[in-house]
């Protein structure tokens, strides 16, 4: 989904090299920390290590290296206005920021309640990994012993393998 200023959200679970990431407490979608910064700022104006907390409070692992640049994006964006406080610079959400948090209030749906749903996805998609990890183990084991013969039929329903999930997904 687009959800404009910088992209859409997307859950990004996997590092380099297909090796997922282990989550520490809930982890933020990413594009949707700006929203959550704007939400944040629209109950009450803060300073940049005050959101931090916020952001440690609820378990979500936004530092200080992600959250003022997006700070600074959303208030060259006009979204947040900045105002310095002593050593401090407060910000605090402009009618503009109010209104694209308004207008995506659905698409972001309950972003400070527990991620229920996002467990459950959790638990078909670890399933799916395993499954797909046993599978290039045996296809491992394949080797400059194997025959032509039986490379080829493992090559055959990989194939055919590939069809049919093809299918299935056309069939959502």
């Amino acid at each position: 989904m687009d959800i404009g200023f910088w992209g859409g959200l997307r859950s990004d679970k996997w590092g380099l090299y297909g090796h997922r990431r282990r989550r520490h407490g809930r982890r933020l979608k990413r594009g949707v920390l700006k929203f959550a910064l704007l939400k944040l700022l629209a109950d009450v104006p803060r300073h940049g290590y005050d959101l931090i907390r916020a952001f440690r409070e609820k378990g979500w692992g936004a530092g200080a290296g992600s959250v003022y640049p997006i700070l600074s994006a959303l208030e060259a964006a006009g979204l947040i206005v900045g105002r310095d406080e002593g050593e401090r610079r407060t910000y605090e959400i402009s009618d503009k920021g109010r209104r694209l948090l308004e207008e995506h209030a659905k698409d972001l749906g309950r972003l400070f309640d527990d991620d229920d749903e996002d467990d459950e996805s959790d638990g078909a998609a670890d399933r799916l990994r395993e499954a797909a990890g046993r599978l290039m183990q045996s296809i491992g084991q394949l080797g400059p012993s194997s025959t032509p013969e039986t490379i080829g039929r493992v090559c055959e329903l990989l194939n055919e393998t590939r069809r049919r999930i093809y299918e299935l997904l056309a069939q959502e």
